[in-house]
């Protein structure tokens, strides 16, 4: 590998290494080696994530596993961005990104850091199973789990998922996962959701709530399988890409206590009725509350239907955010102060442009005069990470299209 094949970037507090080849190309598994420039902002929240883990669960001497790291990227920006770290792990199967990674370590001097560096070029699965292996081996525990591992696959996460809850800290661990099959998660592909998450999506305008929690749900029942619980800390989409943080725990009443997180999403395709229910799937109704239609009524889950954010987390890497100069430091700002606002109101969200087309109003009223009105209606309502043009409300939609067109009057 010389230099006059590679493109030098830089990204966050490192410079780094890809091949020029790969460089200016459409994200694909064709490349060389991976990289999208789109999900560095996935990369920017990952730092403000463990630091925030990392504060607020007292955990130090940090062993991390970036399973799938493509160029290194990421693992490089988290030695840089990240403290408390004693070891990590930078795997990727592919022997091109092997080579980039050791290349972007000596770039950046990190070949003489104290944090051991071990650099893999496995199946992410067999990593996993290798580490827990090795672990079983030291009977005197000297050996501990990882703390955190990231699977930021192309596509689904779902073949390494079992292996990870098995691998990962069961106690206040914090695993981290991408999912870039959007089409599935968002109802394109339903019977492929189906085969892959266990569960029925739907696609709505709200579809990336719904694949989100699919997600959750799903990280979850194989937890539960591996005797674990998981706390979301934050869930959030962009782009093309759903991202969940979530911390784990080990006490089986309490996850026997968590299955009240699981349920499905009503929707009614004739009059736009949406609602949430518990997982006793007898209970749904039958026909829509609103209008009651019969034929239109449709359903996604099962699926998590609590909380997808811990608010005490997210407000420390608000304070984070502050400390570094990412350049999508106004945008993680939004998204984050948008996920505090979203946390409490129901699933779902209304897009005020689609909402005035069919009900064919001449212009779109500003988001914040729309939600000030709908406080003054005796509802609450708020914004949303998921979607930056819609909102969330505790009323039903005929009261938000009544609100819309005195607005219009």
């Amino acid at each position: 590998m010389l230099k006059k094949d590679l493109t030098l970037l830089k990204e966050g507090l490192v410079d780094f290494y890809i091949y020029n080849i790969d460089k200016g190309s459409i994200p694909s598994k064709s490349m060389n080696v991976f990289y999208n420039k789109k999900m560095e902002i996935n990369r920017d929240i990952t730092t403000l994530a463990i630091n925030a883990y990392s504060d607020l669960y007292d955990q130090k001497n940090l062993i991390i596993i970036d399973s799938m790291a493509a160029s290194g990227i990421s693992s490089i920006r988290i030695l840089r961005e990240c403290k408390n770290i004693k070891k990590i792990f930078i795997n990727d199967i592919n022997p091109g990104a092997n080579k980039l990674i050791k290349k972007n370590i000596k770039l950046n001097s990190l070949n003489k850091a104290p944090v051991k560096i071990i650099i893999t070029q496995k199946d992410a699965n067999l990593l996993f199973s290798e580490i827990i292996t090795n672990k079983c081996k030291h009977l005197n525990q000297t050996q501990k789990k990882p703390n955190i591992i990231s699977i930021d696959p192309f596509g689904t996460p779902n073949l390494y998922i079992d292996s990870a809850f098995k691998t990962i800290q069961k106690t206040n661990g914090l695993i981290c996962i991408t999912a870039t099959d959007t089409a599935v998660l968002f109802g394109v592909r339903p019977n492929v959701c189906i085969r892959k998450y266990f569960a029925k999506p739907l696609h709505t305008e709200y579809c990336k709530e719904i694949g989100g929690r699919i997600l959750i749900y799903f990280l979850s029942r194989i937890a539960n399988i591996n005797k674990i619980g998981i706390i979301p800390l934050l869930t959030f989409y962009s782009g093309h890409f759903i991202r969940v943080f979530c911390a784990t725990f080990k006490n089986q009443e309490i996850i026997t206590k968590y299955f009240k997180n699981f349920g499905y999403i009503i929707h009614c395709n004739n009059c736009g009725y949406r609602s949430s229910f518990g997982n006793d799937i007898l209970e749904l109704p039958k026909e829509c509350p609103l209008c009651a239609n019969k034929i239109k009524l449709d359903y996604a889950g099962p699926l998590w239907i609590g909380k997808i954010h811990k608010i005490n987390f997210i407000k420390k890497m608000l304070n984070l955010n502050e400390n570094f100069k990412f350049s999508n430091k106004k945008r993680i700002e939004k998204l984050l102060l948008f996920a505090i606002e979203e946390n409490n109101m129901p699933i779902s969200y209304y897009n005020l442009h689609k909402l005035c087309q069919n009900l064919k109003l001449t212009s779109v009223p500003k988001i914040k005069d729309v939600i000030s009105v709908i406080k003054e209606n005796g509802y609450h309502s708020s914004r949303t990470h998921f979607d930056f043009l819609s909102i969330k409300m505790d009323s039903d939609i005929f009261s938000l299209k009544k609100i819309l067109t005195d607005i219009q009057k």
